[in-house]
Parts: structure tokens; C-alpha cells; sequence
């Protein structure tokens, strides 16, 4: 169950390993937060449907929670 019940933009640095986040409230592509790497300074994000695709994320971006897909 996610901590955030209602659709709401957060920094990413506040959010859960394992939540699913979104960079805009209406993108079709979800993503799975993972663990900071600090050579890079950022959060890694899993593509929900394509676990082979990563992105990184500085914890200073907004990103959105709280929806249902």
C-alpha cells in the first residue's frame, strides 16, 4: 500500500524505494524508484514496462505519486 493516497507532486528524494512515481501526472510511462547512487548524486528509476530501461534523477526533481494505473 503507498504512503500517498491522493495524486501529488513530491521531490524525489522524499519518496520510498519501491514506490511508483510518474515525471508528469498524465505520462504513460511509470516508473519504480531504486536506491541512490552517490557518484552520481541521483536516484535511479526503473521503467515499469521495460525493466531494462533506467533513468537517473537528481532528489530535487518533482515527480508525482498517489495515482492509480
Amino acid at each position: 500500500m503507498s504512503r500517498f493516497d491522493t495524486l501529488q507532486q513530491v521531490p524525489l528524494s522524499k519518496v520510498p524505494a519501491g514506490e511508483y512515481v510518474r515525471r508528469k501526472p498524465d505520462a504513460r510511462a511509470t516508473y519504480i524508484r531504486g536506491d541512490y547512487d552517490r557518484a552520481s548524486r541521483a536516484y535511479s528509476l526503473t521503467d515499469f514496462d521495460n525493466i531494462g530501461r533506467e533513468i537517473t534523477l537528481p532528489g530535487k526533481s518533482l515527480v508525482w505519486v498517489g495515482f492509480t494505473f
